[in-house]
């Protein structure tokens, strides 16, 4: 159940498709050389920047992400198995493609993306 919901704000919704945050390096005191080769100090890593998408996805699971404003904390179980608490932003717009009603009677979205940025930083 853990690899299966992610938490937005303290609140449990599915997880994405593909969702498998990637890691990327943190880089300080850039310089470029005279021979025209940058090096720079590594200074830690943060999860990149992505695009969260559902297949489908219940009304009260995208009112979670139209309610993101401003600075948000997801909580992921990632790859090396350990829960993951992240500050992040919601950086563009939440697109759904399709409404429909469930077998259950409640709306259910279809082909739901939104784009965050990850703001932690890890040394």
């Amino acid at each position: 159940m853990i690899y299966s919901m992610i938490k937005i704000n303290g609140t449990d919704i599915l997880r994405p498709s593909d969702f498998s945050p990637q890691r990327e390096d943190l880089y300080a005191a850039e310089i470029t050389t005279c021979t025209g080769k940058t090096i720079a100090d590594r200074i830690g890593w943060k999860y990149s920047d992505m695009t969260l998408e559902w297949d489908t996805l219940p009304q009260k699971h995208l009112e979670v992400l139209l309610s993101m404003q401003g600075e948000c904390e997801v909580t992921f179980t990632d790859a090396d198995g350990i829960s993951h608490t992240e500050s992040i932003v919601r950086t563009s717009a939440v697109s759904t493609a399709t409404r429909s009603t469930g077998v259950d009677g409640y709306p259910v979205w279809s082909d739901v993306k939104v784009e965050v940025r990850f703001l932690d930083a890890h040394n």
